[in-house]
């Protein structure tokens, strides 16, 4: 029911780190110009390869500001369909464990306010486009079920 999110960014950051596998640590990979900043705390799945080679990503909707390595149990509600200069690199919705208890209404990516779902679909469709040597396409959000079966394919 709950999968283990590690953070990578924190929320209102405009500092994207990755984590790496070789060192152990988080690594700053870039700094998004202005005037972007990830609106939620974002992170991965550890144990997961999703089809750019890289974990699962995931974006915790939550007024709760995760600090960069933390790890938090965490519960899919749906994704949002996105390809790169990588390939297809979907983003997992979720909801800390916390959230998840106080908020017995959000079960599912309907259940969430359409405000919210406009500002991650808007910063993931433009926090590239000031580098010529990336890109980001923006598909459809998909449902808790759609979602748990891409992170079920993801699984190593």
């Amino acid at each position: 029911m709950f999968q283990q999110t590690v953070i990578e960014i924190e929320k209102h950051s405009n500092q994207k780190y990755e984590y790496c596998h070789e060192t152990g640590t988080m690594k700053l990979d870039r700094v998004l110009p202005y005037p972007y900043f990830y609106p939620y705390s974002y992170g991965f799945i550890p144990g997961t390869r999703a089809e750019d080679g890289d974990e699962m990503d995931t974006v915790v909707i939550s007024d709760t500001n995760y600090k960069r390595g933390e790890t938090l149990s965490c519960y899919i509600i749906g994704a949002l369909e996105m390809e790169d200069e990588k390939g297809m690199d979907m983003k997992l919705l979720v909801l800390s464990q916390e959230d998840y208890e106080k908020n017995a209404m959000i079960r599912d990516i309907k259940d969430i306010q359409t405000e919210i779902l406009e500002d991650i679909k808007w910063f993931f469709s433009n926090y590239k486009s000031k580098d010529s040597t990336r890109w980001s396409k923006i598909g459809n959000y998909l449902s808790r079920t759609e979602a748990l079966y891409h992170y079920e394919q993801s699984m190593v």
